[in-house]
């Protein structure tokens, strides 16, 4: 794994230091079309605003005066948070080495704690009063996660941006991690040379279903033939790898996982902000009790500055800028 040793130590460190402040995926076969229906809201540029707070939309009111012991939080288990993510889980979101032999887990277990999510969800757990053996992790796919419906965790992270329309389903959280959308490609292809948006209007693209990166190709880019919408993500990699499609679209963090360990001579633009900056936020049930817990967690973690610590680490700094489209 691309990302083990320039976050093993750090990510075990900040997961420590908030306790006490407050193998590549395997391509599926390739998903047959169907066609794309926007969802979400577009995206801004993580390198244009370093310096900024992850922005607070929530789904809800914050509960003012929330009772936010660990004995008066209601859990799936009595005495433990039940956390979801998508499976295989990315990187620089879950990091570290392959799974063991038998794990439910692809490319990355988020037991570790490695990986800007894994050590999001482990410290938003310990502000909560959950230390790291009260967390269960579950697998859960990306679009389940998001639809109205019982679930099957207490909290979920990955990657999943705000919109008003999902906040409709689920309950979100503030924000935890500002992102933008880039799109992935070999540098063999023409697209490698587009410099503006309005340039990949003829090019063929995909994406994964559900995203605001699908939002972005439909609302922003308005290509002239409709985006290859798959599944799953490892599916839009495979497409590309099978030349269906000429660029993925997925934020920032995954386009560098994807440019690095999927590809061989892959290239990234970063696409500009159009609209509203996107902010990853934590899913929870509709109207779940946690939920103005978690941003009361949140916003302790902003401001002692651990998130933009995890930020720094795992995205800015290994990673630095690459060519944003005009």
């Amino acid at each position: 794994m691309r990302f083990v040793s320039r976050v093993a130590v750090l990510g075990v460190a900040l997961v420590i230091a908030g306790c006490n402040a407050a193998a590549t995926p395997s391509p599926s076969p390739v998903a047959s079309v169907a066609p794309p229906t926007p969802s979400g809201t577009p995206v801004p540029s993580p390198t244009a605003s370093a310096a900024a707070s992850p922005s607070a939309v929530p789904s809800v009111p914050a509960s003012v005066g929330a009772d936010c012991s660990r004995p008066s939080l209601k859990t799936m288990t009595p005495g433990k948070l039940t956390i979801g993510a998508d499976n295989p889980a990315y990187g620089p979101w879950f990091a570290g080495p392959d799974p063991a032999a038998g794990s439910v887990w692809g490319n990355a277990d988020p037991n570790n704690g490695l990986g800007l999510e894994a050590a999001t969800a482990y410290l938003i757990a310990q502000e909560l009063g959950f230390p790291k053996p009260d967390v269960i992790w579950t697998p859960v796919p990306f679009l389940n996660a998001t639809q109205p419906g019982p679930k099957t965790f207490d909290i979920y992270l990955t990657q999943v941006s705000y919109s008003a329309d999902r906040a409709q389903a689920v309950d979100l959280s503030d924000g935890y991690f500002d992102d933008n959308q880039a799109i992935v490609f070999y540098k063999s292809n023409a697209i490698s040379k587009v410099t503006t948006v309005d340039g990949l209007k003829d090019f063929k693209l995909g994406t994964q279903v559900g995203t605001t990166s699908l939002t972005y190709i439909n609302n922003n880019i308005k290509p002239t033939k409709n985006a290859n919408v798959y599944d799953t993500l490892d599916r839009a990699i495979a497409g590309l790898k099978a030349k269906q499609i000429d660029g993925v679209v997925v934020d920032l963090g995954t386009a560098y996982f994807v440019r690095d360990v999927e590809l061989d001579k892959g290239g990234i633009s970063e696409l500009p902000t159009i609209g509203d900056q996107e902010h990853f936020s934590v899913v929870l049930n509709k109207g779940s009790s946690l939920t103005a817990c978690v941003n009361q967690a949140i916003g302790a973690l902003k401001a002692n500055g651990t998130l933009e610590g995890l930020r720094q680490e795992y995205i800015v700094k290994p990673e630095g800028d690459v060519p944003m489209l005009k």
